[in-house]
């Protein structure tokens, strides 16, 4: 019985550390269409006119949050919150 909680207990611990792999695969001038084939339908999505944000939650780490900001249809900037990863340089 213990072999079997200190099994479920390290399959746990290696699923909420393993990798969210979603956002290296986003690009800068990605269309919306290409984010959500790499990435998923996001958690929430904001915006108005020709802007929008698209905010994702990864399932084994809930305490992240990642977004995607698109500008006239395509990815002008994207990364974790509170870490600006790329920008479209003007």
């Amino acid at each position: 019985m213990r072999k079997l909680i200190f099994l479920i207990g390290l399959v746990l611990l290696l699923g909420g550390c393993s990798p969210w792999i979603g956002m290296h695969n986003v690009e800068l001038g990605m269309s919306k269409a290409e984010v959500m084939q790499q990435m998923g339908k996001p958690s929430n999505a904001s915006g108005s006119g020709s802007e929008e944000y698209l905010w994702y939650i990864p399932p084994n780490r809930f305490w992240e949050r990642y977004y995607v900001h698109i500008v006239n249809g395509k990815v002008e900037a994207y990364g974790q919150l509170g870490k600006q990863t790329a920008q479209v340089e003007q």
